[in-house]
């Protein structure tokens, strides 16, 4: 027993400094955590959209470095800190360390990736994670994109671990046929090595027992390191779970506490006040034996009994999270009670500090302006009421006299603006003659500048509307309704700017109109020069073409032509509605607007007619240029031919004579019908192509022919050369035979060696890891 206790001892020792080497993360809530924070906020979201799969759940840990320990290491503690499963695929990102892993327990899904590394030239084990590595998050890693790799990876992975599923559901009946092929590695290699001879056995005992020790230090070696991971997992969520308890206790000394801070005011407030109190110190109470029940009703689960004290410990801080949110949402209305109950009476004392004082004021106003200020009156009398009405409040319901005082601030607020705008609306109706008169001035003068008496709109009606209203200001402003008063100056000031605004807009329209007019009139010209030179064109275009092709632009060029003169037309009557007598500057507006429009579209029309007239003429000197350049590709290439003597080899060209005959005739006979004329000149082109190519086919031929022949004759002189330098050496050699050697080596300093390997525990451990660095 000594001896187990010493070996558990010494096998602590060699581990348990690896454990704490580096400073392992808590697993959270989310299966991405950015510890390193290389990621935001945006591609956390994109990538848990991707980590819980339907075969795997993916963990994505980021961290600074992996604090002098190898990544490797490193990614396997956190591994097994966070208890992660067969269906549980860490990714493990070290930044400092450049490095990245990838750890999981799930032979199916390491058999598919071997599967896959194969087919891209790689090896199995750790060297296929790598390859992975490399080829789906290395690339992005070194751009700096490492939610782009991290997204690439996780969907390879889910892809291969699919492909690999369905890969083996299809060989299942093949692969229990090939009875022990079919374990892992390391049994597959010890069942092939002791499937030999009873002879081969006998020899290899020796070996046979030094194997079996080794295997059993192996398995204990795990055992033991088993049961020290569930011991220290156990201690530390033991030591979570002590932690949650004692927060628990810190919020049963808070519901005590904030039960005793409203002691004070029960039994003697009132009203809302009291209905709070009483509110808050019912749910308080029922909380206290909430968390006071909860503190006593579970008991520690042994330390060995992982998964349930990790369930016990997400419901104690479920619990918690719900007793602490509560309880602050009751403390936040706890101190709204205790701040009316230390401010409201010092509120109240200045409220009714400022009424006597307001009075006063409102007292002076009324004897300087002589107006009665009757509705001031009556809001100073109910502010005095509201504050009366809190102080009565105060000692009793402090709630419901905050409330009072501040519908009173308010109210005194509003007194206190409304004295003051008494004075300035005042000073505004005094002063209103001399801005009307000055508005009138501004309007006369836009008349007389832009010559608008006779203009239909009426910006004097506005200044009689205007004065209107500064004789009804008046009522309100004596009984002090300030509100109606700020209403009709309101209305006051937008008359007067509106009357000047419509007359500065008659004068802007008729000096538009002015020169939009002159525009017209130039435009007029321009179109009819236009016109006039496309018929022209159409008149000299139907002595070569087919009136099939001018009939849309004759028609065009009718319609618009008759649509101008309509439009000119309308000419005389806007120059009438422009004048001084008529003054219908808005409707001579709107005519010219269409008329500008009319010459606009028109001249567009227009320019579609000219660019069509010149693709005709394009399409024909296109015809006549092949017809001009084709006899000179047919002469060039027939020179090639009688150069390398193959005139005769060449396919006669009387066809294309005939081609160019047609093309020829038909182009000297106006009217053209260009479709026809161009399926004409598209044979004689075809034809020419063929010609040039068949010529250019023959000369390829015989070039290479001749090449060939150089090529034969070359080799039957070296073979001459050969047999006559053999026959020379057979006369001049004599004795024992000649010796030949050759060899080749490789290795050397200046080999590239690769190398690969994986692990595996003698317990069965199926854990598969790889890293690779960018």
């Amino acid at each position: 027993m000594k001896k187990c206790i010493l070996l558990f001892l010494m096998i602590s020792l060699i581990w348990v400094p690896g454990v704490f080497a580096a400073d392992i993360p808590a697993q959270g809530a989310s299966l991405v955590q950015d510890e390193a924070g290389l990621l935001d906020s945006r591609d956390i979201t994109a990538i848990s959209k991707v980590t819980a799969g339907e075969a795997f759940t993916f963990h994505v840990l980021t961290v600074d470095s992996t604090e002098g320990r190898s990544a490797e290491d490193y990614a396997n503690d956190v591994f097994d800190s966070w208890g992660l499963a067969a269906r549980d695929v860490l990714l493990l990102i070290a930044v400092q360390n450049h490095d990245v892993q990838l750890v999981f327990e799930n032979p199916p899904l390491q058999a598919a990736i071997n599967t896959w590394a194969k087919d891209q030239g790689a090896s199995s084990g750790s060297a296929a994670l790598v390859k992975l590595l490399d080829t789906y998050f290395i690339p992005s890693a070194k751009h700096g994109d490492f939610a782009e790799g991290i997204t690439s990876l996780l969907n390879a992975v889910q892809e291969i671990g699919r492909a690999g599923s369905k890969s083996g559901t299809t060989q299942s009946g093949s692969g229990a046929a090939s009875g022990s092929q079919g374990s892992s590695s390391g049994a597959g290699s010890h069942g092939s090595s002791s499937a030999g001879t009873g002879s081969a056995a006998l020899q290899d005992s020796g070996s046979g027992s030094s194997t079996a020790a080794r295997a059993t230090v192996f398995v204990g070696a795990a055992l033991l390191l088993g049961a020290l991971f569930v011991l220290l997992t156990g201690l530390r969520r033991s030591k979570q779970l002590g932690e949650q308890n004692e927060q628990l206790s810190g919020l049963l000394v808070r519901t005590n506490q904030a039960l005793e801070s409203l002691k004070p005011f029960q039994g003697i407030v009132q009203g809302k006040t009291g209905a709070l109190v009483e509110a808050i110190s019912a749910r308080l109470s029922t909380r206290l034996v909430d968390i006071s029940a909860r503190s006593g009703q579970d008991t520690k689960p042994a330390l060995y009994r992982l998964g349930e004290l990790k369930r016990t410990l997400e419901k104690l801080r479920q619990d918690n999270g719900a007793f602490r949110a509560a309880l602050e949402e009751d403390e936040k209305q706890i101190e709204v009670i205790n701040e009316a109950d230390r401010h409201v009476k010092q509120r109240i004392t200045a409220l009714k500090k400022e009424i006597p004082e307001l009075d006063e004021a409102l007292q002076a106003l009324i004897r300087e302006t002589g107006y009665n200020l009757q509705a001031m009156v009556q809001d100073l009398q109910t502010l005095a009421e509201k504050a009366a009405k809190a102080d009565q409040l105060e000692l009793f319901d402090p709630i419901a006299a905050q409330e009072f005082t501040e519908d009173a601030q308010k109210r005194q607020t509003k007194i206190g603006k409304d004295l003051q705008d008494v004075s300035v609306y005042n000073d505004k109706l005094k002063a209103f003659s001399g801005v009307l008169s000055d508005t009138r001035t501004t309007i006369s003068a836009l008349i007389a500048q832009h010559s608008l008496q006779n203009m239909k709109v009426r910006p004097y009606d506005h200044l009689e509307q205007a004065q209107a209203q500064a004789e009804a200001i008046k009522t309100p402003l004596q009984s002090g309704d300030m509100d109606e008063v700020r209403s009709i100056a309101a209305r006051m000031d937008l008359l007067l700017s509106e009357a000047v605004a419509m007359t500065e807009r008659q004068g802007q329209i008729r000096g538009q109109n002015r020169r939009d007019l002159e525009t017209v009139r130039t435009n007029w010209t321009t179109l009819k020069q236009r016109r006039d030179e496309l018929q022209s064109r159409i008149r000299d275009a139907g002595g070569r073409f087919a009136e099939q092709h001018l009939a849309s632009f004759r028609e065009a060029l009718e319609e618009w032509g008759t649509r101008l003169r309509e439009g000119a037309g309308e000419v005389p009557q806007i120059e009438t509605w422009t004048s001084d007598e008529r003054g219908e500057f808005d409707q001579a507006r709107s005519g010219l607007d269409r008329l500008l429009s009319l010459q606009d579209e028109a001249s567009a029309r227009f320019s579609d007619i000219s660019e069509g007239l010149d693709a005709l003429n394009s399409r024909l000197d296109k015809i006549n240029r092949l017809l001009a350049e084709g006899p000179a590709r047919i002469d060039a290439a027939q020179s090639l031919l009688q150069r390398n003597g193959l005139a005769r080899r060449a396919r006669s060209h009387n066809p294309l004579l005939a081609d160019y005959e047609k093309l020829t005739l038909r182009l000297v006979s106006p009217p053209f019908h260009m479709d026809e004329l161009e399926t004409l000149a598209r044979s004689y082109e075809a034809a020419i192509s063929t010609f040039v190519e068949e010529a250019n086919r023959l000369v390829r031929q015989k070039q290479e022919q001749e090449r060939q022949a150089a090529m034969a004759l070359l080799l039957e002189q070296q073979r001459q050369q050969q047999r006559q330098q053999q026959a020379q050496h057979n006369s001049n050699s004599f004795g024992g035979g000649n010796h030949s050697s050759g060899g080749s080596s490789w290795g050397g300093g200046d080999s590239n060696r690769s190398s690969g390997g994986s692990s595996w525990d003698g317990g069965g451990n199926d854990r598969s890891s790889g890293g690779s660095k960018w």
